[in-house]
């Protein structure tokens, strides 16, 4: 087995410490960080005694890759714009490694964001992120994709640390492009944070070059970038096998999940879910779709399982993308946005050969009454419905500001959950580029959900803006 074959099975099960070694150098490869199967590796390891990162290339094109993250690190430097130190490089054979100085007790920005930081320690940070945005540019460098990934946070301080999908130029970036790029980082933050982004970006943007943008402004170019983001991201990757999901298909299955949920006992239980169905709680058992409350190793979640309602139906439906499929896809569209929902975790569709037949998908499982519940019971008194009025007010204003109608907005689909509301049933949802299309579609959900009572109730004056849409 060769040395390459080796390393790749370590980075997929990686149980034990893996020594190799390329041309003059020895390393203890510790812990996968980021993999790419067939092309490249990212790890902690051990080298000379310290702990180092270790980003091993290998595949087609793996020397020019090795080569540009090199001379980007070593430019970077140069220009005195806050990256990852160059320790070493060299190539043999079929690989490429480039090690670069491990920060102690640093996160990544994607986990430092996960921590939900108090509003002034993030507007600290998001300036902080700005101006290192902005001495890429000022440098002459592009980042193509700013993932938050790729940036340590360490005692305030944040440091670059993947230069392989940067573009340099020998002047500095125009304020045109600068911004697009700036965008194209804040637009993988939650929306709910975007006020706050705003306000640090406007500031130091104003400070260091002197230009500015209205805030309606800066949400359409958000818009454009997340749509940007769920085409690359989501709308391709979530059924495949990538770093973040597992894939399993054969003629008469399709399988894909989250890879970090996915153990053996997951994978065993859901190879029959209609065990799971029966037994467990049903919570619905309809013509078009039963959704039960199941239990996986103690822990309850929420297997919805779409029907076949007849011959004709299976015909028309079958070569088309499933409803659960849409279903798990508009989950994790509001995951990387930040609205609020109930975590998607695996897609099943029964198929044969090409055509679809039912189709499962497992979300999380919260134990909380519904808006319907929250407004028609007694047991809540006048405040907490004014309180949950207002906070179902803000879960709309958030699809609002992202463009995106449910399709199906009555009560029965929102949650009151003791974190706030959020949304379910997802089959229907659908995401816009056109704001008046939008609009149409977004005040037909706002009507959809003051039919849910059928009569004036609270939600009147708690939808007064929203009625309002139409015509605005």
């Amino acid at each position: 087995m060769s040395q390459l074959s080796n390393i790749e099975a370590w980075a997929k099960q990686s149980a034990e410490p893996l020594a190799v070694s390329i041309k003059d150098v020895d390393l203890v490869l510790l812990q996968p960080l980021r993999h790419l199967s067939g092309k490249r590796l990212t790890c902690k390891a051990t080298w000379q005694g310290q702990t180092v990162i270790a980003k091993l290339f290998y595949g087609p094109g793996y020397n020019n890759y090795a080569l540009k993250e090199k001379l980007n690190l070593e430019a970077l430097s140069k220009a005195g714009v806050n990256a990852a130190k160059l320790l070493h490089a060299t190539e043999q054979g079929d690989m490429a490694l480039v090690l670069i100085a491990f920060i102690d007790k640093a996160v990544s920005l994607a986990d430092w964001i996960k921590t939900a930081p108090e509003a002034a320690e993030f507007k600290t940070i998001m300036s902080a992120m700005t101006r290192l945005i902005l001495a890429c540019h000022e440098a002459g460098f592009i980042l193509k994709d700013p993932h938050l990934d790729n940036f340590l946070l360490h005692d305030d301080q944040l440091t670059l640390i993947d230069a392989g999908d940067i573009t340099f130029n020998k002047t500095a970036v125009s304020a045109g492009d600068s911004v697009q790029n700036m965008a194209l980082f804040y637009a993988q933050l939650p929306i709910t944070w975007d006020e706050l982004a705003y306000q640090a970006l406007n500031e130091v943007t104003a400070e260091v070059n002197g230009w500015s943008m209205t805030e309606n402004q800066w949400i359409n170019l958000l818009i454009n970038k997340r749509r940007w983001r769920q085409k690359k991201f989501i709308d391709k990757k979530v059924f495949r096998n990538c770093t973040p999901y597992i894939c399993q298909q054969t003629a008469s299955r399709f399988l894909v999940a989250k890879r970090s949920f996915y153990t053996e006992e997951i994978e065993q239980a859901l190879k029959k879910p209609d065990q799971l169905i029966e037994a467990g709680q049903l919570l619905k058992d309809g013509r078009t779709a039963t959704v039960a409350r199941v239990e996986i190793q103690g822990k309850p979640y929420v297997l919805k399982r779409y029907n076949i309602k007849n011959p004709t139906y299976a015909l028309l439906r079958g070569l088309m993308q499933s409803r659960a499929a849409v279903s798990w896809k508009n989950g994790l569209v509001l995951e990387m946005l930040g609205i609020p929902t109930a975590l998607s975790y695996a897609l099943i569709e029964e198929r044969w050969g090409l055509i679809r037949r039912r189709s499962y998908v497992l979300t999380e499982y919260l134990d909380a009454p519904r808006a319907w519940d929250i407004f028609e019971n007694e047991c809540y008194d006048d405040e907490a419905k004014q309180n949950w009025a207002n906070k179902i007010q803000a879960l709309f204003e958030l699809l609002k500001r992202s463009q995106i109608s449910h399709g199906d907005l009555k009560a029965q689909n929102i949650l009151c959950a003791d974190k706030g509301p959020l949304l379910i049933d997802l089959d229907g949802m659908r995401t816009y580029q056109e704001l008046s299309n939008f609009r149409r579609q977004f005040y037909k959900d706002i009507r959809r959900f003051q039919r849910s009572w059928g009569h004036k109730t609270v939600v009147e004056f708690m939808l007064k803006e929203f009625c309002e849409i139409k015509n605005k």
